[in-house]
C-alpha cells in the first residue's frame, strides 16, 4: 500500500512540474474567456435545435451549484487555506446573505440587486464579532468556536418569526435585468444564474489571485507559517485575521444571496454544520491557497454525488455509495495528496 501512495506522489510531482499557470498551461485571461465561450455554447445551444432538449435543466442546475460552491470555496480558502486557520462555521455567512437577501425582497419590497451589497456587508458586520473570539484561539478551539456560532444563527433563524422560523421565506421575487426576469432568460430559466454566478467566480478568483502577491497576502503567508515570527517581524497578527475572517464573510455573503434569488426560497438548512463541513471538506480535496484547487474541489464534490446517485438509481443498490465513497476519498487524499489536487499546504494550522 505504501508502494501506490507513493507512486501516486510522483504521477502528482511530475504533473505539477509540467502544469503551466492555469488550466492546459493557459493564463487567466484565457482561460476566462474560453470559460465564458463554453459556458454561453452550454446555456443557449438549446436554440439551436427547437425540437428536442440538447442539454436538460437538470445538467444546468448542476453547473450552477459547481459555480455556487466554487465562490463559497474561494471565500472559505481566506481563512483555511491563506492563513491556516479551521472554521467550521462558514454556512452562517452564507446563510446571513441569503437570510437579508430574503427578508428585504419578500417583506421590505427590496430590489434584489440592492441587496446583494447589504447582504455582503451583514455578513462581514457579523464576522467581527466571531473574528474578535477567534484572534485569541486556535486549532480545535476555533472550529468550536466557529461550529457553535453557526448553530446559533440557525437556532435563531428557527425561533425568529420575521425570518419564517422554520419554515423559511418562501415566495421570493426572481431577480430581474432590465424588466426581464432570470426565470425568462433562456431555454430552462436557470441560465441568468449560471452566468451570474460564473461572473462572481471569476471576479472572486481575480481578486485572489491578486491578493496572493499583495502585502496582506504575505502578511496572511507569514502569519500562516510561523504566527511567533510573524509578530516578531512586526505583522499585526489581529488586524490580518480580521481582515481574512471578514472578507471571506463578505464574498459569502454574495453566494447567499444569488442563492436565495434561485432557489426563491431561503430556510434554516442553509445555516446548518454540513454546509460548513461540505465546503471545509471541498477546501480540502481541491487544495488550499490555490484558486484552481477551490474551483475543482467544488466541482468534484458537487458531480461526484450526482454520479453516484445514479449508480445506485439504475442498479437498485440498497444503500447509497457515495457516502461509503465520501470517507474514501478523504482518507486517500490525506494519505496520498495531504495539499490537495491543487494546493500549495496542508490545511491544518499549526
Amino acid at each position: 500500500m505504501r508502494d501506490v501512495f507513493d507512486k501516486l506522489r510522483g504521477a502528482w510531482a511530475s504533473l505539477d512540474r509540467k502544469r503551466g499557470p492555469w488550466f492546459f498551461g493557459t493564463r487567466g485571461k484565457d482561460t476566462f474567456w474560453g470559460s465564458a465561450a463554453l459556458l454561453l455554447v452550454v446555456c443557449f445551444i438549446d436554440y439551436l435545435s427547437p425540437y428536442a432538449t440538447i442539454i436538460q435543466p437538470y445538467y444546468k442546475h448542476i453547473i450552477y451549484n459547481c459555480l455556487l460552491y466554487a465562490l463559497l470555496t474561494l471565500s472559505l480558502n481566506l481563512v483555511s487555506g491563506y492563513i491556516g486557520q479551521l472554521s467550521l462555521g462558514h454556512a452562517a455567512f452564507f446563510g446571513i446573505g441569503a437570510y437579508m437577501t430574503g427578508a428585504l425582497v419578500k417583506v421590505a419590497g427590496f430590489n434584489f440587486w440592492l441587496t446583494i451589497p447589504i447582504g455582503m456587508a451583514a455578513a462581514a458586520i457579523v464576522a467581527i464579532p466571531l473574528a474578535a473570539a477567534a484572534i485569541r484561539v486556535r486549532g480545535a478551539f476555533l472550529v468550536v468556536i466557529t461550529y457553535g456560532f453557526s448553530e446559533v444563527l440557525r437556532f435563531v433563524a428557527i425561533n425568529t418569526d420575521i425570518l419564517g422560523g422554520s419554515a423559511g421565506i418562501p415566495g421570493i421575487k426572481a431577480p430581474a435585468v432590465f424588466g426581464l426576469p432570470f426565470s425568462r432568460v433562456g431555454p430552462s430559466g436557470k441560465e441568468a444564474y449560471i452566468i451570474l454566478a460564473f461572473l462572481l467566480v471569476s471576479g472572486l478568483s481575480f481578486f485572489i489571485s491578486r491578493l496572493e502577491t499583495s502585502r496582506a497576502g504575505y502578511a496572511f503567508s507569514a502569519i500562516r507559517e510561523d504566527e511567533i515570527a510573524a509578530l516578531a517581524m512586526g505583522v499585526n497578527i489581529r488586524y490580518y485575521k480580521t481582515l481574512a475572517i471578514v472578507m471571506s464573510a463578505f464574498f459569502c455573503g454574495a453566494a447567499g444571496s444569488l442563492q436565495a434569488g434561485y432557489a426563491t426560497f431561503v430556510s434554516p438548512e442553509l445555516l446548518s454544520s454540513t454546509q460548513s463541513i461540505l465546503i471545509l471538506t471541498m477546501v480540502i480535496v481541491g487544495g488550499p491557497r490555490s484558486v484552481k484547487g477551490s474551483i475543482l474541489g467544488a466541482a468534484l464534490m458537487t458531480v461526484l454525488p450526482e454520479i453516484f446517485r445514479t449508480v445506485k438509481d439504475v442498479f437498485h443498490l440498497g444503500i447509497d455509495p457515495w457516502m461509503i465513497l465520501y470517507g474514501f476519498i478523504l482518507i486517500v487524499m490525506m494519505r496520498a495528496r495531504p495539499q490537495g489536487f491543487w494546493g500549495k499546504s496542508s490545511v491544518v494550522a499549526k
